[in-house]
Order: structure tokens, then sequence, then C-alpha cells
């Protein structure tokens, strides 16, 4: 068995920031015994039965245990952690969706039982993840076209409403419904992430079922409005390397409740005007390598993760998986195959950035290759409209966080860590080191005092304080 206190803590990854908030928030502490019979119980075998229970793997939301029994059939066990919202009905949702979804035909895990955490049998296959970028041109072209075929057969479940799957009696009994037909599974409130994160999740809003397409655009900003007027403060910007942009500046409440007022004016001209594309559509909610399981032969055996899955409308859903898109590249809007690059006289890093280029562009070019366009139309004159002077402010500070975004997304790859600080433990020190080196030099580099003291104390890869 593994010990306790690695069950209960983080150990798959370190953050170079503010980290003890982040271990904090992933610390769980269960029955073991518990579980190990629970377990069993869930495929007919006796408690005595469980040979081993080891932790497997550790998520965003959720950490996965293995238990093993006598005869070397596993089960897995997957635990919320305590932060992970919303508490109750994102496992209940996952549940009733992985169902639905089997009943169609999709290649979803068999959930065996669930309470607060849910036991499921392991798949079978492996993760993409794994073997993602050393696959040939011909076997990408394979896995993705059974990726566009599994998300046709997605479009052909019907659904009545928007938000998120549940079986009725998972829901309470106050909770806002609407049955799918001919089932026993009904449409509730959504468990997307930005109707639960921190004091949102205890506010009265409209978190669906929505009946309609307006309502699934205009309900964020009505959250966001009641969540300003209850918890809202001058704050700077939650992104820190955005700061300097504003000056330094405070964001006031008032102004931010402003431009979604103005929002609310505008949602109803975002419809599309053919109705067609108003119908609920489900898709899966992280569409990546390390959520689809192949076997050897590269047949997708199952689509893992489908935690805070949302029914949305057509027009909200289309578009190419987050994982899988290219737009950076304006080679590609010609919608022409990549050319294979020239790789002579490159040297080994030379050609694996060249070769990663390439199967970015080649990825993104198949993907709408085994798809058809969406042509947009329009709705009418625009209901709001800004001041030359404002409008012409509001582009420029656009214009300079894309291009914070494009520094951070250099600065994360050349330090070795993702959006929020974290590293493989073995780059830890790394990639500590390297931060400061960073830090260090781009104060060295500024002219005024001003200017190093707030650069130091905005630095977005020192701990600090994330509601300031």
């Amino acid at each position: 068995m593994d010990d306790d206190r690695r069950l209960f803590d983080y150990t798959s990854g370190r953050w170079i920031y503010n980290e003890n908030a982040r271990l904090a928030e992933r610390r769980g502490e269960f029955d073991v015994d518990a579980l190990r019979n629970a377990a069993a119980r869930s495929i007919r075998r006796r408690d005595t039965d469980v040979k081993s229970l080891v932790k497997l793997a550790e998520g965003g939301f959720n950490r996965v245990l293995q238990v093993t029994m006598v005869d070397n059939s596993q089960v897995l066990a997957r635990l919320p952690y305590p932060s992970t919202e919303p508490k109750r009905l994102a496992v209940a949702s996952e549940v009733a969706t992985l169902a639905l979804l089997r009943a169609h035909g999709l290649p979803v895990p068999r959930v065996h039982a669930y309470s607060i955490d849910a036991t499921n049998p392991k798949l079978p296959g492996r993760p993409l993840g794994a073997a993602w970028f050393d696959l040939s041109e011909q076997q990408r072209l394979k896995v993705l076209l059974q990726l566009v075929q599994i998300e046709a057969k997605l479009q052909t479940i019907e659904l009545p409403v928007s938000g998120s799957i549940y079986y009725d009696r998972d829901l309470p009994a106050d909770a806002p419904r609407i049955a799918i037909p001919d089932s026993e599974f009904c449409i509730g409130p959504s468990t997307a992430l930005k109707w639960w994160f921190k004091e949102r999740a205890t506010l009265p809003i409209n978190r669906g079922p929505y009946v309609n397409a307006v309502d699934v655009l205009r309900a964020p900003a009505l959250k966001e409005i009641t969540w300003l007027q209850e918890y809202g403060r001058p704050r700077f910007p939650f992104q820190r390397a955005y700061r300097e942009s504003m000056d330094y500046r405070l964001s006031q409440p008032s102004d931010h409740i402003r431009s979604l007022e103005a929002y609310l004016e505008l949602a109803p001209k975002l419809l599309p005007s053919d109705g067609s594309l108003d119908r609920p559509l489900l898709r899966h909610p992280d569409l990546q390598p390390n959520n689809i399981f192949v076997s050897d032969d590269l047949d997708i055996v199952g689509l893992i993760d489908w935690q805070h899955a949302s029914v949305l409308p057509l027009f909200l859903t289309a578009g190419i998986p987050k994982y899988f898109q290219n737009y950076e590249d304006p080679k590609l809007l010609a919608f022409r195959p990549p050319p294979r690059p020239d790789l002579s006289g490159l040297d080994d890093e030379e050609k694996a950035d060249v070769l990663e280029d390439f199967r970015c562009r080649h990825i993104h070019f198949f993907y709408l290759a085994f798809t058809q366009p969406w042509h947009e139309s329009s709705s009418g004159p625009c209901p709001i409209s800004f001041p030359s002077a404002e409008a012409d402010d509001i582009m420029r500070l656009q214009d300079m966080q894309e291009e914070v975004d494009l520094q951070l997304k250099r600065i994360r790859s050349f330090i070795g860590v993702g959006v929020d600080g974290w590293t493989d433990p073995d780059n830890y020190e790394a990639a500590c080191f390297r931060s400061r080196q960073m830090r260090n030099d781009g104060l060295a580099s500024l002219n005024t005092e001003h200017e190093r003291e707030m650069t130091g104390r905005h630095w977005p890869f020192n701990d600090h304080d994330e509601d300031e």
C-alpha cells in the first residue's frame, strides 16, 4: 500500500509560485479501508480480494487511485480534490453524462459505483499523450479522423435545452431541471467552472437549464454583475503581467459592470439568424491527447475526463478543440495543406522546432479538412457604440495585452512551467533558477527606480496575494 500521506498529498508536480496554496487545494484525506472495500463491492468482490491500492495519477481536479484484486483485475477510483467545485454536482453530472454517452455508443468509461467519488473499471489501451509527438503524419491523420467521427456521433444526440446532464434522482429537490425525453436523464444547472469559482458558488444566480439561446449568452454577464455588486472592490488585474499596460492602476468594479451592461444590450444581436444553430449540443470539455485512450493500432478505445461538461447551443460549441488549434498561423487562413519543411542544414534542436511548427499546422489543417465550415451572417447594426477616443483606448489595451500573452507564452516555455507555474518535480530547481534569472535581468534593464519597484512587486512568477 502507498503510504497514506502520499495518497492524501499532491506529489505529481511542483509550483514555482504560490505552491502552498496549490498543495492545500489538492490535499484530501479519506478512509483508505472504506475505499478499498467500496472498490471491491462495486465489482461484486469480497473485501479480502483487494491486493493493492496505489495512486495512479493526479490532474487538475481529481486524484486517481488504482485498486488491484488478487486476480489482477483493476478498478480506478477517482476522488475530487476538496477544492473541486461544484462539490456534489460535478460528480453527479459526469456520471450521468458518461451513462448517456455509453447508451449512444460513444467510447467512454463505465461507472460501477459513485457517491461523492466515482469508481470505474480501468480502460483498456493507453493515453495518446504518451506518444502524440512521436506519431507519423499518417498516424496523426488516423487519430484525427476518428475524433471527428466521434464528434459527428455526438451531434446526433438530441438534447432539449442547455445546461449539464444528470440523473433526475441526483439533483436536489429544489434544483431546476428539464427531462430528456424517453430516458432517466435530465438537464439541470451547468457544472462549468465559471459558475462555481470562489464566492460564485454561493450566489443566487441562474445556472440553467436554459430553454432559449439568448439566455445562455446573457447569464454569464448577469452572474458577474451579481458577483461584482456583492464582492466587487478595486483590484489589480488578476494576470499580473497585464498590470504594466494599466499603469499599475486598480480596476474599478463600476467600469466592469458598465462593460457587462453594454454586452447585455449586444447579446441578442449575437444570435445567428439560422435557428438550427441554436440546437443544444454536448462536446468534450477538454479534448486533448492525455484524455484520449488508444489501442496499439491507434484505434480510439475511450475518451475520459468529462467533468464539468456542458450542453450549449451549436453556435457556441462549433470550432476546433483548443489543443488542436493553430489560429496564430496566418498561412492557414488560405486553407491549403502545409508543405513539408526542408530540414537540410539544421541541427537537432532546430529540426525539432521546425517539425513542431509543421505538426501544429498539419493538425489544424486536417481537423478543418474533416469538418465543414460555418458561415457567419450579419444581425443588423450594432446596438452599442463608444466614443472614438474610448474605442481607441480599448483597442490599444487589447493589442498590448495580446503582446503580453505572447511574451508570457515564450517566458513560460523558457522557464519550463505551465500557466499556473506548475512544473515537473525534476525540473523544479532549474525552473526556479531560470525565473530568478529572468527577473534579475529584467530589473537590470530598467531605467528608473519606479519601474524597478513596480516590476519587482508585480513579477508574475513570485509568491503573491491572488485577491489583491
